[in-house]
């Protein structure tokens, strides 16, 4: 819901820092190696690709806005 109401007010790049982005995406990145390596049961490693998978939409969106927000600051100082 909160990638939904995101895409509604276009407003991630003021929401979130990319900072916290990464550091976000780097935690899950590392429990869907841990989860691979130890063999953990699928539904396991399933949710870990799902919330990596959530990361990158949500990074997706952060980098989109922050583009879409500049060219639109610029247009209207211009």
């Amino acid at each position: 819901s909160q990638i939904y109401m995101a895409c509604q007010n276009g407003r991630v790049d003021q929401a979130l820092s990319l900072g916290f982005l990464l550091c976000w995406i780097a935690g899950d990145l590392t429990n869907f190696i841990g989860c691979y390596l130890t063999n953990q049961l699928p539904i396991q490693i399933v949710t870990a690709i799902f919330y990596v998978n959530m990361d990158i939409i949500m990074i997706s969106q952060f980098v989109y806005y922050k583009l879409k927000n500049q060219m639109t600051k610029r247009k209207v100082f211009q």
